[in-house]
């Protein structure tokens, strides 16, 4: 099975340079997504999703335009699954301590996470893209790859910030001066746009947190990237990156709604903000996990999800009742098909990438396959909190029909893992308001 993989990734990439015959590039595809890879070795599961992944990328490479929202394009969702799942088996490498898998599990790791990078600044979702590649650089020989990316991530996303734009920029000048033949072959226009902007002709400062208020648990929240600061994933340590300073963009409304977008936002913002303290005060101080406290924290961050469902159902005056408003469904009709007041909006990748955190938190009914290992793992720990038993455990995760086995540290990470969804969220919530108030005016 490993040499049938290596040929089918060797396959993968003649197809991209388009010397492969597709008839036969769609059959190998076929066939080995018809594997059920869970029951294969660790090294095998590897192997496939890597290619799995690579494969699902060059065909949405080759098919879409990466300036338009897409729903419901399997390309698109597949790349990031399998990926996701490369991801969940390279920590499954870790836990167990397979040392003979650890370099090919890094390698492959770093590839992954430079892959979803891509698809995630496609997506919308800007500022988990930016975590990414600072992942994917880890391996060396993704750096030149990486910083190219970066150049093109940066120069999309400054249109979202204010205070921070001229930084971003300073950085997609940066990698453009540096790769300046790769971008004035592919896209030279972009880069005499880019670098004809002014910039700061220093780097932001840096902070010292053992000279800031409540400086352990500051440096917590940026080291998580807990914080609804969209400069924090760009420099984590930086000046610009130390409040939560993402405001709500001004809504063109009645008084009323005006006021109703207003207060809800800020209901949402100080929800997160309260339970993200109370995450840290169970996690980090060195008192003994108080396991009820994490799971009510674990239990309030879906429920902010929601908060923003019922946003944007007033918002977008989606034909839905308040009581009705549920981040999980909110997107889909009664036939279960997208809504056609998101699908009007194939240019704002913001409500794209509110769409895409669903499908991270959630999964899909309509797509079986973007339910992920790391998705089903969120789900089944709520589930469980909210209906039946959680034992704490040393050990890995397990379950049956009525109690789930967890270690502090596992439960711990998970109510991180979502916390971070939730913060952007949050954060993408206003960049989508932001793009509609500005197509309201133009």
């Amino acid at each position: 099975m490993t040499n049938q993989l290596e040929m089918f990734s060797a396959l993968v990439d003649l197809y991209n340079d388009g010397l492969a015959d597709e008839d036969m590039f769609f059959s190998e595809l076929s066939r080995f997504e018809k594997i059920d890879w869970k029951k294969e070795n660790m090294i095998n599961q590897l192997l496939a999703y890597n290619a799995l992944g690579a494969a699902y990328g060059n065909l949405k490479s080759k098919s879409l335009d990466y300036s338009r929202a897409y729903y419901d394009n399997e390309y698109v969702y597949r790349e990031i699954s399998y990926y996701h799942n490369l991801l969940y088996v390279v920590v499954r490498v870790t836990k167990e301590e397979w040392a003979a898998l650890y370099w090919t599990a890094f390698r492959l790791w770093c590839r992954a996470y430079l892959c979803i990078a891509n698809a995630y600044d496609h997506l919308g979702r800007f500022n988990e893209a930016q975590q990414y590649y600072k992942l994917a650089a880890m391996d060396d020989k993704n750096a030149i790859d990486v910083e190219i990316n970066q150049g093109y991530s940066y120069a999309n996303m400054h249109a979202f910030w204010i205070e921070e734009e001229p930084w971003i920029l300073r950085k997609a000048q940066q990698f453009m001066r540096k790769h300046e033949r790769h971008y004035k072959e592919v896209a030279p226009e972009l880069m005499s746009t880019v670098c004809g902007w002014v910039a700061p002709s220093f780097d932001v400062p840096q902070v010292d947190f053992s000279k800031v208020e409540n400086g352990i648990y500051e440096q917590w929240v940026n080291e998580n990237y807990l914080r609804i600061n969209r400069f924090c994933d760009v420099e984590q340590f930086s000046q610009l990156s130390l409040l939560d300073n993402v405001k709500l963009p001004y809504v063109s409304d009645t008084k009323e709604r005006e006021k109703l977008f207003e207060s809800s936002f800020e209901e949402i913002k100080k929800s997160f903000v309260d339970t993200r303290k109370i995450v840290f005060q169970t996690v980090v101080d060195k008192v003994e996990v108080n396991t009820e406290l994490l799971k009510m924290s674990y239990k309030n961050l879906y429920s902010i999800f929601d908060k923003i469902a019922v946003f944007l159902q007033a918002y977008l005056k989606l034909p839905v009742e308040v009581y009705q408003a549920d981040f999980a469904k909110i997107w889909y009709d009664k036939k279960n098909n997208i809504r056609p007041e998101f699908l009007t909006r194939p240019e704002n990748l913001s409500l794209l990438a509110l769409y895409n955190v669903n499908l991270d938190v959630y999964g899909s009914k309509k797509f079986a396959y973007v339910i992920d290992e790391q998705t089903k793992d969120l789900q089944r720990i709520r589930n469980f909190i909210e209906h039946k038993i959680v034992r704490i455990s040393d050990g890995p995760m397990s379950y049956d029909d009525y109690q789930l086995a967890i270690s502090k540290h596992e439960l711990a990470i998970n109510t991180i893992r979502l916390a971070q969804l939730v913060r952007c969220a949050i954060i993408y919530l206003c960049n989508f308001v932001m793009h509609s108030e500005y197509d309201k005016c133009h």
